[in-house]
């Protein structure tokens, strides 16, 4: 799998290593001398993913001459704005589509997924449809026609900002993750209106994702019934996450309470980001009195926590410090 880069979108979206804009000339059209040809394999998904979708098509074509049909066989004109499809470093291969940032909306991603499962275009690692509004069940119809193999090589699914809590879109979401929890390993669901009974219903799926390692839930409203559900998630046997994202969920001291109680037991969390939660004093000390636990019996892992903007009082902010390793290892004010 190639490294990259994650970078935040001023939407807050993640996109993944934008791209330098590519070399134009007077027809507006990339020259091959300058920006490698894709594969006809990739070529046939990408024009399979634009052409059913408006919005992309209108981006991709802007500023391009009609009359030169080949231009969308060169790599500069998908990257021209990010880099939307990403290669390996090694041999080129297709690796990942990075949609999140691009600002297009995505209707229907079912004629890419089907090609890249004719095309036997295996190695796809990364899906960043952030912010584009697909659907969650047009995105399990394209999910479901990759093979094994294709399901298993991907690791990465951005899919924040596309409103899957209030498009209703949670159970569909449920089977996608489920039928890709055999190798994932980063999920991006931040800005998706996702309420607490949207992360009940999608707890086992992210409690048996066996190798998931980072999780972004941020700027949802979880509140107390979520953070339960996240809860169990960390106290899940299979469970390896290593990066919890929860700021701003509105989860407050009994949200707290109930991620403490999953924390216990948990042997591989080592990044707790709870900006913004209104967890207060109460909620604080519930986490402290975990982390002194895990201390007490040499199992405690976490070692960076993010609280700032919760309320806490400096008492609570200075054992719950102390907890972690020290009071610097709270990240943010320890007075509010």
């Amino acid at each position: 799998m190639a490294t990259h880069q994650q970078m935040e979108h001023e939407t807050g979206l993640i996109i993944l290593d934008a791209a330098p804009t590519a070399p134009t000339h007077a027809n507006n059209v990339i020259a091959a001398n300058d920006t490698p040809i894709l594969q006809p394999a990739v070529i046939k998904a990408l024009r399979s993913l634009r052409d059913s979708n408006p919005s992309l098509q209108r981006k991709l074509n802007h500023g391009i001459d009609d009359s030169s049909s080949s231009s969308d066989e060169l790599l500069g004109y998908w990257n021209r704005y990010q880099e939307m499809v990403m290669l390996s470093p090694d041999d080129n291969a297709f690796i990942g589509i990075n949609l999140g940032g691009l600002m297009v909306r995505l209707v229907n991603c079912v004629p890419f997924f089907q090609d890249v499962e004719d095309e036997k275009l295996t190695s796809l690692t990364t899906i960043n449809f952030g912010g584009t509004d697909v659907g969650m069940d047009n995105l399990l119809e394209g999910v479901k026609l990759l093979s094994k193999d294709t399901k298993s090589s991907v690791n990465e699914l951005y899919l924040g900002g596309c409103g899957i809590g209030c498009r209703r879109g949670t159970q569909h979401l449920k089977e996608v993750l489920e039928l890709l929890s055999t190798n994932l390993k980063t999920l991006d669901l931040r800005y998706n209106d996702l309420e607490g009974k949207d992360l009940v219903d999608l707890e086992p799926a992210l409690s048996s994702a066996s190798n998931l390692k980072i999780l972004h839930l941020e700027g949802n409203y979880s509140k107390c019934e979520g953070a339960a559900a996240i809860g169990k998630v960390l106290s899940a046997t299979k469970s390896n996450l290593k990066e919890l994202y929860l700021g701003a969920n509105q989860i407050g001291s009994v949200g707290a309470k109930s991620l403490a109680e999953g924390l216990r037991n948990n042997t591989t969390l080592d990044k707790l980001y709870l900006e913004g939660n209104s967890i207060g004093d109460e909620g604080a000390i519930a986490l402290r009195d975990v982390l002194l636990d895990q201390r007490s019996r040499q199992c405690k892992v976490l070692e960076h926590l993010y609280v700032d903007n919760n309320g806490l009082g400096k008492e609570a902010a200075t054992t719950l410090g102390r907890a972690v390793n020290s009071e610097t290892m709270i990240e943010g004010s320890l007075l509010e």
